[in-house]
């Protein structure tokens, strides 16, 4: 009977270290599995933050990251896009003018001088340069008056500011309406604000571009300068625009 119990369990021993051995076996290779799982997870989390916020990814016009909130155009460098004129040339043009400058304005009669009305609502921070300007007109011109529009009408001279050259855009056979651009990058080279919106407004009322020329001439334009201030027309400009919008045909 011993024989047989001795023999009994020299045959479960194996047996019971191969079943530890196969269970033992079985949970590491479990284990094994999670962490490799988990690696694998980890490695595909971090190729997704890559492809998510890397700089493959572009952001679409609704984003609300600084290329998501850009004005296209409005950040164009030389040779873009401004936001109301075509291709920015690299530097402020001899000639800013628009279209064709018509050869006469109303006529002022016997009831006083021409009104001409302007809207600064979107001269965004210059409208004080602009009623300055405006200013240095009427007191050289007793044939014109530019004022401000009254609210809820039209008014003949439209005032903008672009991220490019100054300019101006006549329109219609008649002087006195249009377009008048302050272009922010000739106030980045230091020309002062109501000399360039004066001088458009010289373009408004029938004046071309006079370069090069002094100082004391406001249409000699960016040839006299960054260091030029003047907003005041000279003889010669004052008498042309009276004659342009006076009754009579000879001025003094």
């Amino acid at each position: 009977m011993r024989i047989r119990l001795r023999r009994w369990a020299a045959a479960c021993v194996p047996l019971t270290l191969f079943a530890a051995t196969a269970c033992a076996g079985a949970e590491g290779s479990e284990a094994a599995s999670r962490v490799d799982e988990a690696e694998v997870s980890a490695t595909n989390d971090a190729s997704r933050e890559s492809a998510g916020r890397g700089s493959g990814e572009i952001p679409s016009r609704g984003d609300s990251g600084p290329r998501g909130e850009a004005e296209v155009g409005e950040s164009a460098g030389p040779g873009g896009r401004g936001p109301e004129e075509g291709p920015v040339a690299p530097e402020w043009p001899e000639n800013d003018v628009t279209g064709l400058i018509p050869q006469a304005g109303p006529r002022a009669g016997g009831e006083g001088p021409v009104l001409l009305t302007y809207d600064a609502g979107a001269a965004d921070g210059f409208a004080g340069a602009v009623r300055a300007a405006a200013r240095s007109w009427n007191d050289s011109v007793p044939e014109v008056d530019l004022r401000p529009a009254a609210a809820g009408t039209e008014a003949d001279i439209r005032i903008v500011v672009s991220k490019g050259w100054p300019g101006a855009a006549p329109e219609g056979p008649r002087l006195g309406k249009g377009t008048v651009t302050i272009g922010r990058r000739a106030l980045a080279q230091g020309h002062d604000a109501i000399r360039v919106v004066s001088h458009e407004f010289g373009h408004m009322l029938g004046l071309e571009d006079s370069q090069p020329g002094p100082c004391s001439s406001l249409m000699s334009g960016k040839s006299a300068g960054p260091a030029c201030t003047n907003s005041v027309p000279d003889t010669a400009e004052i008498r042309e625009v009276r004659r342009n919008f006076s009754a009579t045909a000879t001025v003094g």
